[in-house]
């Protein structure tokens, strides 16, 4: 839905707000939609995360991890939604990890730190590789079940530098 309303002409506030309008219609469900979006700069390698009651989104750059966190509401819970955007620069080699409750939560008690300590020690150059090392950890933390959906979306960033 987002991307037909960029397309159409719109710009991403008034996309976002009338999906938000969207979803307050059909209330009556069970649902509570998260937006989670990293727009990458390929010339430059600036991101920009939209980030709206979604889970951390985590960068990795060799043996540093940092995270960008939403604190806004999910998609169609109130009427005026807070939009959180932040701008990144990024350098080649960096990875921007996206995930899922399902993954965060897979370790309660640790929240997303878990997934931070992960990521800092591990190396590795492939970014399927990395998502498949975070699926299997999360459904470890488990015990072997997964307890919720357990998306994982690893990309790498590549420059001509």
């Amino acid at each position: 839905m987002l991307e037909k309303f960029l397309k159409s002409g719109f710009d991403k506030e008034t996309a976002i707000n009338l999906i938000n309008s969207l979803m307050l219609l059909k209330s009556e469900q069970d649902s509570i939609p998260t937006m989670d979006i990293s727009v990458v700069d390929t010339q430059t390698a600036n991101v920009e995360f939209v980030k709206i009651g979604a889970c951390p989104t985590f960068i990795k750059r060799k043996d540093k991890v940092e995270f960008v966190n939403s604190i806004s509401l999910p998609v169609g819970i109130v009427d005026k939604i807070d939009i959180d955007l932040c701008d990144k620069k990024l350098e080649d080699g960096d990875y921007i990890i996206m995930v899922t409750d399902g993954i965060i939560d897979s370790n309660k008690k640790l929240s997303e730190k878990w997934l931070k300590k992960l990521l800092e020690k591990i190396e590795i150059d492939n970014p399927q590789r990395l998502a498949d090392i975070i699926i299997q950890e999360s459904v470890d933390n488990s015990s072997g079940i997964a307890q919720d959906d357990m998306t994982v979306v690893v990309s790498k960033i590549k420059t001509n530098n």
